[in-house]
């Protein structure tokens, strides 16, 4: 059996696994914390699940989700080695944790507060650990920066602090991090396209289209959170990840140049579809347009298994596809702690 088609296999075994939209609103009626538990301990993330001792909490049950979500993406970067996005996408698992480590370390806050945020199940899988260990364990932001330097985060991590000092803006940090991230994504992809090439006459659902649009949805989000948060043109053209796709360079220079969120959101709400963008704060804006993207990213993912058969963008697809279930599943569970209405909680939801 080809690299091609085991990754293919391992990645349609996974799709199997997923829970459907009819488990998940039965999920979001639960009663407790507990009566959630119980009913996933016969999925996919039961395993995760029993290390969790009660009582349980929202963010405990959200860091055994993303260790299934580490376990799944960390098998398919072995059975496809040959291809270096998967392992670069996998990448995003330790960035998820350094924002957090990160902006515990930009509030003040100590190791013990910090760990209890943290599960670092995906670093030790890679041997990554000690990435995190050094943020948490460093005296302040500045020294924490200082130990990353060298490191694949470092460059973008220490332009987050020095904007961090600036504005105070916490979210800098996920936008850095990001960014250091899907650059080499980019870099990755741009350098070997053939290999991700579409094994099927249609690029519908293809390793490509999904890596355009992740790049063309950081992309369009940076330059508006930029623009909220008062960043300079020159850094904003700094955030801006090449190769660009449907979100050109000569498109994001004019939303750059622009005097408001609005006037920039209106020069891409017809990019991806008809969003309904009119009206409200630049926060909500900027949130509706996130939500469109979100949405087509999942629908992308979705049509991998349909369009591409067995290959790269299968486990790339699937890898979305847990993504976005445990992002549901967390969802979920902040509804059900908070005790909120089934309705409000599946309207949360990414389906």
């Amino acid at each position: 059996m080809s690299s091609k088609v085991y990754l293919g296999t391992r990645s349609a075994a996974l799709k199997g696994t997923l829970i459907n939209p009819a488990t998940l609103e039965k999920l979001a009626e639960s009663q407790s914390l507990e009566e959630l538990v119980n009913r996933l301990r016969g999925t996919s993330y039961g395993a995760s699940l029993a290390k969790v001792q009660p009582p349980f909490t929202a963010r405990r049950l959200e860091l055994a989700f993303r260790e299934r979500l580490a376990d799944a993406h960390y098998l398919l970067t072995i059975a496809g080695s040959k291809y270096e996005l998967i392992n670069l996408y996998y990448l995003r698992n330790v960035a998820w944790d350094l924002k957090s480590a990160l902006k515990s370390k930009a509030l003040g806050k100590s190791y013990d507060e910090s760990i209890e945020f943290l599960d670092m199940h995906g670093e030790e899988l890679i041997g990554r650990r000690e990435l995190i260990i050094k943020v948490l364990s460093a005296k302040d932001l500045q020294e924490a920066s200082s130990l990353l330097s060298g490191t694949e985060f470092g460059e973008d991590i220490g332009k987050a602090v020095a904007a961090f000092s600036n504005s105070r803006e916490i979210r800098l940090f996920d936008v850095y991090i990001d960014h250091a991230v899907l650059s080499k994504i980019a870099k990755a992809y741009s350098s070997n396209a053939k290999l991700y090439s579409p094994s099927r006459a249609s690029g519908v659902g293809g390793v490509g289209e999904m890596v355009a649009l992740d790049i063309d949805s950081y992309n369009i989000l940076s330059v508006l959170r930029a623009k909220l948060w008062g960043l300079s043109e020159s850094d904003t053209k700094q955030l801006v990840i090449r190769p660009t796709y449907r979100a050109q360079l000569g498109l994001l220079d004019r939303m750059i140049s622009t005097e408001s969120v609005a006037e920039a959101v209106k020069l891409v709400e017809g990019l991806y579809g008809k969003a309904q963008l009119a009206g409200g704060s630049d926060e909500e804006l900027i949130d509706r347009m996130e939500e469109t993207l979100t949405l087509e990213s999942r629908r992308t993912a979705g049509r991998a298994f349909v369009w591409q058969g067995l290959g790269p963008a299968a486990a790339l697809a699937i890898v979305k596809l847990i993504e976005f279930e445990v992002r549901n599943l967390a969802a979920i569970a902040i509804g059900v702690e908070a005790r909120l209405p089934p309705k409000s909680v599946l309207s949360k939801l990414v389906l």
